[in-house]
């Protein structure tokens, strides 16, 4: 197996009695998108800033190539740390921005305009090369930043909420960017966010982070599909959740309701739990190894799809199913309609209580 580009070795951080990381190691390879994805106060930023060295470790060790670099300065690291504000120079032009890491490095004046040069062109800003930071859009700043981060060659790149300051739209199209940007320079990124949608978009692999802690990683469709645990089931999209009983001969809803699981799911007794399924999985109509009916409560239209809000004896809570646009154009689905809900025994997650 290939040896890991980067490697967090039982990294800590207290401030006083505070824990923000408490004890995490992790390996992230040469060339890898790897996502850092938590809610406020998880530490994944403080986890971000001992990578670059802004943060001194209360414990463990921080190794690059297989050597440790925790006493290493930021400025002696070959990181670089792309902060969420861009902090760009605004008296500098565009191309004065990106050239200043070179310049402060000393590097011949020939070399740095060629550097400059290739850079703009790669991320389409050439045509703007003499502009001010105040004349760009949000996207082009982000863009600036992000080559300025680049231009300095460094073995990992490290982002803190890069998109948190776009709109929506804006954010939906860099997210694609920075993905062709990372494969375009074949450097690691390591991104920090909250957002579950940009993590699963942009990374190989994601990090769920909760009180300092590593939950899970793994791809994408691992955290999305088979999360380990309720928190990460929760956090990470939308998911409904059936209070459940095993009863020795398989779990039963609160209602004596029988929920088929799969196979390895089955074989895990636990008592009280919940059953956990994603609205997608949730088809109204048909039949399947799981039926309930219910009625539709309320209706919410997102134009691609529609999330269906269903009242169940199963749950107090409404059980939440995604119908695409196609199917409901031919169901017409309304509030107060009975309907049936169906779903597949291998769809259905089980966690303790």
């Amino acid at each position: 197996m290939t040896s890991p580009l980067l490697t967090l070795a039982n990294v800590k951080k207290s401030f006083g009695s505070v824990t923000a990381v408490s004890g995490v190691s992790l390996d992230i390879y040469e060339n890898e998108f790897f996502a850092l994805l938590g809610a406020s106060g998880s530490g994944k930023t403080t986890l971000l800033r001992m990578m670059a060295g802004f943060e001194q470790l209360s414990g463990g060790d921080v190794l690059l190539d297989n050597a440790s670099i925790a006493g290493i300065p930021p400025n002696k690291r070959p990181v670089n740390l792309m902060f969420q504000s861009y902090a760009l120079f605004p008296h500098m032009t565009v191309a004065q921005n990106i050239s200043y890491g070179l310049e402060m490095d000393r590097l011949p004046k020939a070399q740095i305009t060629a550097r400059v040069d290739e850079i703009l062109d790669v991320i389409q800003l050439t045509h703007l090369a003499k502009r001010k930071p105040d004349q760009l859009s949000g996207g082009q700043k982000q863009r600036v930043a992000l080559a300025r981060a680049l231009i300095k060659r460094p073995k990992v790149l490290l982002l803190d909420e890069p998109l948190g300051a776009l709109d929506k739209k804006l954010r939906s199209e860099m997210q694609l960017e920075l993905k062709r940007l990372q494969h375009e320079f074949g450097i690691t990124f390591i991104v920090v966010t909250h957002d579950q949608e940009e993590a699963l978009v942009m990374a190989d692999r994601v990090a769920i982070m909760k009180d300092g802690a590593l939950l899970q990683v793994g791809t994408p469709h691992d955290i999305y599909e088979r999360p380990q645990t309720r928190y990460a089931a929760d956090f990470i999209g939308v998911m409904n959740f059936l209070p459940v009983t095993d009863n020795g001969k398989g779990f039963v809803t609160t209602d004596g309701t029988r929920i088929a699981v799969s196979a390895a799911a089955d074989g895990s007794r636990i008592g009280a739990g919940v059953a956990a399924v994603r609205p997608e999985r949730l088809k109204v109509g048909g039949q399947s190894d799981n039926c309930l009916s219910g009625e539709i409560s309320e209706i919410a239209y997102h134009g691609l799809d529609q999330l269906l809000h269903i009242k169940t004896n199963a749950t107090d809570t409404p059980l939440i199913s995604r119908m695409t646009a196609d199917v409901a154009d031919d169901l017409r689905p309304t509030v107060g309609q009975t309907v049936t809900i169906s779903w597949s025994a291998k769809d259905t997650l089980i966690f303790p209580a």
